[in-house]
């Protein structure tokens, strides 16, 4: 049989070129002289500078013109920020927004950050620290778009590069794949083959989006850019973007799909990880920023209803408002420590402990929330009573959360069962509740900061979990089940040596 001789390879240089709005910022600020300020501190270092004075004028420009980033006052004279945020986002979602503010209010920050903000700055303004705050929103743009373009660039070159190479016909049955394929997931040809790919190698939650796409493919011809996960032989997720077209068959041939898809899967985590570490650090600087005065505010009001509650004692009207107010200031103070513990550094202090034991002990803990409901936990006898290196106040406070979440989900009576798999290396747990679930939505977004599913709350409880276990060396995730809702942690016995047991907000 003749060999292919070899082929010596080109070097082929990727493009290297700044976008030219990266350098274009969009100032919003109604005050002539801090807007001047501002123009004149940011165009010293070479940035250009358009200034507006209120979000219309803003909207207007960002019609017409592109910018790196925006730069706003929270107080404007048509409206406050975190209301017109939406409106903002909605023309140019990619865009960083800076707010500033001389109001130290961490409710309004919190709504800033859910509505997507890069950092939030306290007046009066540093100088240096605001330049160094723009240049690094304005590099990480530059480096997102530079990854951008030689992503684009890679996909040209894709029939170079390795690629899972797969063939459906209309029904969704698989006709062919490529060696690539079987390395990646390893599926083999006589495991497939004939199959249909959509019952065999996609997860639930996407069945009803891909056969969509499959039979727009079917009718017009070609779709790009599809990103979902597949199904390993071995039961494993990878995250694979697919780029599809028809292959017309002739008269007496069914038209094909060709997919060529790229795995992306750990390009997906890296970027998850960039992503809550670029929050966490500005969730860090804002808490720093706030804490103080915060703290300071809420002890003078404690202090002053405390003596308030003396000179109006009998009188029952008074006594109610007040206690209003003291309920408000204790949730104030619960939300400022909630946001501080999260955004602290996480020093898990190891020790050797029963994980049986810690459960029972965070259920014991919560005997005030559970006072009068029908609620039960079940931890199997028989397992979850190993010895294994933890936290053990950090993973009290894991345990803590979860039952708290299940309690407030579920109505009465509540079931919580904690299913556990144990090996010479780590041990695996699910912690289960009879509550209504969680859809897809919500278990893809429950460990992002301030996403919560109650009517109140920070959003950072699961947040905090997800950085105690990973502090641990372990992971958490969430399973969407109708009428049920799973944790599912898993935790090594010992940590390795070169793992550090810790985890601040600059961590990733």
């Amino acid at each position: 049989m003749n060999r292919i001789p070899p082929i010596t390879p080109v070097p082929i240089q990727t493009p290297n070129r700044s976008m030219p709005s990266l350098q274009n910022i969009l100032v919003i600020e109604d005050d002539p002289d801090a807007a001047e300020s501002l123009s004149d501190v940011l165009s010293v270092e070479g940035y250009n500078v358009t200034t507006t004075a209120c979000v219309q004028e803003a909207l207007n420009v960002l019609g017409s013109q592109a910018f790196g980033l925006i730069l706003t006052d929270r107080r404007l004279p048509d409206g406050m920020i975190e209301d017109r945020l939406p409106e903002i986002k909605s023309g140019c979602p990619e865009t960083p927004i800076i707010v500033v503010t001389g109001y130290s209010d961490l409710q309004a920050a919190i709504v800033a950050f859910r509505h997507g903000i890069s950092d939030y700055v306290i007046k009066p303004i540093i100088p240096e620290d605001l330049i160094q705050t723009v240049r690094r929103i304005i590099e990480k743009q530059e480096l997102e778009y530079q990854f951008q373009q030689e992503h684009a660039f890679a996909e040209r070159l894709q029939s170079t590069a390795e690629a899972i190479i797969l063939v459906l016909d209309p029904d969704g049955q698989i006709v062919h794949f490529n060696r690539f394929f079987t390395e990646l997931t390893g599926w083999f040809q006589q495991d497939l083959i004939g199959e249909n790919w959509f019952d065999r190698c996609i997860f639930e939650d996407d069945l009803s989006r891909l056969h969509h796409v499959h039979s727009s493919i079917i009718r017009s011809g070609g779709h790009r850019g599809i990103t979902n996960r597949i199904r390993c032989k071995n039961g494993e997720a990878r995250e694979i973007r697919w780029s599809n077209a028809k292959l017309d068959g002739d008269e007496s041939e069914s038209d094909y799909v060709l997919s060529v898809g790229i795995d992306v899967s750990d390009l997906a985590e890296v970027t998850k990880r960039a992503v809550r570490a670029e929050r966490l650090a500005a969730i860090g600087e804002t808490v720093a920023a706030l804490a103080h005065e915060s703290r300071n505010a809420i002890q003078r009001m404690q202090a002053a209803a405390e003596v308030l509650a003396l000179d109006i004692r009998g009188n029952h009207d008074s006594e109610e408002e007040l206690a209003v107010i003291q309920r408000a200031a204790s949730d104030l103070s619960t939300l400022l420590e909630s946001v501080r513990a999260f955004a602290a550094p996480i020093h898990a202090n190891l020790e050797c402990a029963n994980l049986g034991e810690i459960m029972q002990r965070a259920w014991s803990d919560l005997q005030n929330k559970r006072q009068g409901r029908d609620a039960t936990l079940t931890v199997p006898s028989d397992h979850c009573q190993h010895v294994m290196e933890v936290d053990i106040s950090r993973m009290e406070q894991v345990f803590r959360n979860l039952f708290t979440n299940s309690l407030e989900a579920c109505e009465d009576p509540v079931d919580i069962q904690i299913k556990c798999q144990c090996t010479d290396d780590d041990i695996r747990l699910s912690v289960i509740d009879n509550g209504p679930g969680l859809n897809q939505d919500q278990a893809t977004h429950l460990f992002e900061p301030f996403y919560t599913t109650k009517s109140t709350g920070t959003g950072l409880g699961m947040p905090i979990c997800q950085r105690i276990i990973e502090a641990h060396g372990g992971d958490i995730h969430a399973e969407s089940h109708p009428g049920q809702t799973t944790i599912n942690i898993c935790l090594p016995r010992t940590l390795p040596a070169s793992h550090d047991p810790s985890f601040g907000p600059n961590d990733a």
